[in-house]
């Protein structure tokens, strides 16, 4: 999948106007199979970022929009994309990943609930504290079980290809997104990611087609130059 240029600029853009303050950002999707991957772009004005997930036991998002329960037992990775010239290469530094997050009362912050249904706290959380300010990085979200092989992107994801690997873990209906024994879920995924001076959501890139990832850098520094003189 390529990333479109649109969508490049538009980050860039949020990123020059955001660099100096820190936002939240909300996005909902969902994954039809259970090996697909979903990438966001942030970047960070401070040391600290939390990023969590709301879709698997659902609750009010950092927009205030409600995200019903059920979704998919999801899995955070976070590469760090400035030694690699802002672009998700595959010599981009694994920094960060979480399944499960710290299990706490319904939308406390810094923790997640659990799924009524299941009894299960699976919505995963990142309190991200030693980031670089001004710095860029690319949050990759996965169905849990789809986990980084090593400590970079290009070392690529355990169950890449794999299609729905989830339809024997134990729901009996041969359908994608089981999370376990009798704990069938959806395919709808909701991200928060929070404290941050823009975000935005974009494919799985091919590194040779994100050259205007690398004009929009150019752009951003140009700004750069001109704020501080």
């Amino acid at each position: 999948m390529r990333w479109g240029r649109c969508a490049l600029v538009t980050f860039f853009g949020l990123f020059a106007a955001g660099i100096a303050g820190a936002a939240n950002f909300s996005f909902t999707g969902a994954f039809t199979t259970d090996d697909q991957l979903q990438v966001f772009l942030f970047s960070a004005p401070t040391v600290n970022t939390l990023i969590r997930t709301w879709g698997y036991a659902g609750g009010t998002n950092a927009a205030g929009d409600l995200v019903p329960v059920g979704g998919l037992d999801p899995f955070l990775s976070v590469f760090d994309l400035n030694a690699t010239g802002g672009v998700l290469t595959a010599a981009s530094l694994l920094v960060a990943s979480n399944d499960n997050g710290p299990q706490c009362p319904t939308n406390a912050p810094n923790c997640v609930s659990a799924d009524p249904a299941s009894g299960n706290a699976d919505d995963s959380l990142l309190q991200l504290s030693a980031l670089t300010p001004g710095g860029v990085y690319a949050l990759v979200l996965t169905e849990a079980g789809n986990v980084p092989n090593g400590l970079t992107f290009g070392a690529g994801f355990s169950e890449a290809g794999q299609g729905n690997f989830t339809v024997n873990n134990g729901c009996f209906n041969n359908l994608p997104f089981c999370a376990g024994f009798f704990d069938q879920r959806d395919g709808n995924w909701a991200v928060d990611i929070t404290g941050v001076g823009a975000a935005s959501q974009a494919g799985v890139p091919e590194p040779v087609s994100v050259w205007s990832l690398t004009s929009g850098l150019a752009v951003l520094a140009l700004w750069r130059r001109r704020k501080q003189s």
